[in-house]
């Protein structure tokens, strides 16, 4: 009996349809050059049935893909310069918002992070698949609150009395009504701030500045049809030291999860604090080395 290939491995699924696969591509960040459209739609017309759909997670799948005709097709993708995606219990292609590049509301350069996080983590085996997103802002436009690993643009503002005129104008735009005039004076609470940067961007008189800028880092979220949001274990951390946070995450879900089991149903069993302490732990050890 001949053994199948390891479809999902190599970004193809079985179809509904028995026989058919369903053929993914993927891109970096959500990006993808014009003339790669191009390539796209040639393997869509010789592989599938010259139709092309794009998941909500920014990927390109091309359906009605013979199974025979696997190795063709997945040679093709690479012969195009295309990169393939991938599927089962390992790192999924990352989730990414254009961030400062172009968004009015970006605080962070989510395309060099998000490139970053391909390059060196898709396709990684892991216990179960393992999903990252990158959001620029408050908006969570990409969700990371609902994947196992997402970070999240966050600036926190801080006042320069001396140049605050009290108009209100932060006090009335705030999203989260975190700001008040108390006293005749600026208050933020923090507890309730969202460091979405939108009371900077209104002040007339450049009285907020930025104060801590970086991501926030939820752990353990997840879609579907049982949603669990992330916990977030660390705040404003640098570009430069997400890689050894996630590295720690990674190593520690390893070490805790049962085959199958994803990074919610490892936070659900121990705990936030257990897994925040452990990363902490694990990245100290690591930054003395």
């Amino acid at each position: 009996m001949t053994t199948k290939p390891d479809y999902k491995k190599y970004g193809f699924i079985p179809q509904r349809q028995k026989g058919f696969l369903i053929m993914r591509i993927r891109n970096r960040a959500g990006n993808l050059p014009a003339s790669s459209l191009c390539k796209i739609a040639d393997l869509a017309e010789r592989f599938g049935s010259g139709e092309v759909h794009i998941t909500v997670r920014q990927g390109i799948e091309i359906p009605n893909v013979k199974e025979e005709l696997f190795e063709k097709a997945h040679q093709a993708i690479l012969e195009a310069g295309l990169l393939a995606a991938v599927c089962g219990p390992r790192v999924r292609p990352v989730m990414a918002c254009p961030g400062n590049n172009t968004c009015p509301y970006g605080l962070l350069n989510t395309q060099i992070l998000a490139e970053k996080l391909d390059m060196q983590y898709v396709g990684r085996d892991l216990p179960a698949k393992t999903k990252f997103a990158v959001c620029g802002c408050a908006n969570a436009c990409t969700k990371p609150q609902t994947h196992d690993v997402g970070f999240r643009g966050a600036s926190e503002p801080i006042i320069s009395h001396e140049q605050c005129v009290k108009c209100g104008g932060c006090v009335r735009r705030c999203p989260a009504k975190a700001m008040t005039i108390e006293n005749k004076a600026l208050v933020i609470d923090y507890d309730k701030c969202l460091s979405c940067g939108v009371c900077m961007q209104v002040c007339p008189k450049q009285a907020l500045k930025t104060g801590r800028l970086g991501y926030h880092i939820y752990v353990g979220g997840k879609g579907g049809r049982y949603t669990n949001d992330g916990v977030v274990i660390a705040k404003f951390v640098q570009e430069e030291e997400v890689l050894s946070y996630l590295n720690a995450i990674l190593v520690v879900y390893e070490e805790l999860a049962e085959k199958g089991q994803r990074l919610y149903a490892v936070l659900s069993k121990f705990g936030a604090q257990v897994i925040q302490e452990k990363v902490e732990k694990l990245r100290s050890v690591i930054s003395s080395n």
